[in-house]
């Protein structure tokens, strides 16, 4: 294995690893996410050209100090190059969607930081690789290796573009606070208590806390009336929890969580006029959204069978 020329390496700030780690780790992940799937053709092109192999990888991934950078460098300089390369394409693929939603949730932030941080590791990575391409052998020849994997990207992009969305709503501020407070009661729903309905709610993937949290992310940092993309998963998943807090609005299951008090069922006598009560509000905007989303999709089989499952949910009432 060829290794870095001269003492370059001591020229790196003592700091650098702290500076690196995040980058590293995101990197790290995103190449173990991509060669996890041997059987599919992007990993076994990328593992042939760049011989990176998962316990490689993992090794890598075990960096915590800038000795043992300086080491992974010193030993191993193509290994660290390639993972470098191949992670930070992985990022700007659909394959790194798990990744990013695990260290969001990890890190406790939301999808616009998430975007800021993914940027700044891309950037950090494309600089050092640069640095690397300047000082290691050139009989490595980097830069034509690094555009022979740049091109199986991008054949496997343009050979899996990302799907249109299904639709594109707008929420006003009510809708917007409705359904938000839809995921988040959902999400709440397996800490709830002992209840057939609970159960049978748990049992529904789209609806499993995990699944919600990417999209609860999403709505936190939606804006009234801003646009909101929604591929047919996530439609599926947002008529799924607006007719879950509907049916809990209109049951018992209301009491059991100890909202009764904050959605009164009637006005109090002494109103000067009638009003319509905040539990019948829930009830026109649940039902608006799904009769919405009913007559818009009506033969999409996803929704249909989505359909089923809510309404299996009522015998459970």
């Amino acid at each position: 294995m060829s290794t870095p020329s001269d003492n370059w390496l001591e020229t790196l700030p003592t700091d650098f690893y702290d500076q690196l780690a995040h980058c590293l780790s995101l990197h790290g992940m995103a190449c173990v996410e991509l060669l996890s799937r041997p059987q599919d053709a992007l990993p076994r092109q990328l593992m042939a050209l760049t011989g990176l192999m998962t316990a490689r990888v993992t090794e890598l991934n075990t960096i915590a100090s800038h000795e043992q950078l300086l080491t992974a460098l010193q030993k191993q300089p193509l290994n660290f190059y390639n993972l470098l390369l191949v992670g930070r394409l992985t990022l700007d693929t659909s394959l790194a969607k798990p990744v990013l939603e695990y260290v969001q949730r990890q890190m406790g932030i939301g999808i616009a930081q998430m975007q800021q941080l993914k940027t700044y590791c891309q950037e950090l990575s494309g600089a050092f690789m640069l640095t690397l391409e300047q000082h290691l052998p050139a009989d490595l020849t980097l830069g034509l290796h690094r555009l022979r994997v740049e091109e199986v990207f991008h054949q496997y992009v343009e050979a899996h573009p990302a799907p249109p969305p299904a639709a594109t709503v707008r929420f006003s501020e009510a809708q917007l606070q409705m359904v938000r407070l839809s995921l988040l009661l959902v999400h709440s729903l397996p800490e709830a208590g002992d209840h057939a309905f609970l159960r049978a709610v748990a049992t529904l993937p789209n609806l499993q806390p995990a699944a919600l949290e990417p999209m609860i992310g999403r709505l936190g940092e939606l804006q009234a009336t801003e646009e909101l993309p929604l591929t047919m998963p996530e439609l599926v998943q947002l008529y799924q929890a607006m007719q879950v807090c509907g049916m809990v609005f209109v049951s018992e299951v209301l009491e059991r969580l100890g909202l009764e008090g904050l959605f009164p069922a009637r006005e109090t006598e002494a109103a000067a006029t009638p009003v319509t009560s905040h539990r019948q509000a829930v009830g026109e905007m649940v039902s608006g959204f799904t009769r919405w989303v009913q007559h818009t999709f009506p033969e999409e089989p996803a929704l249909l069978a989505a359909r089923q499952q809510v309404l299996a949910l009522a015998d459970a009432l």
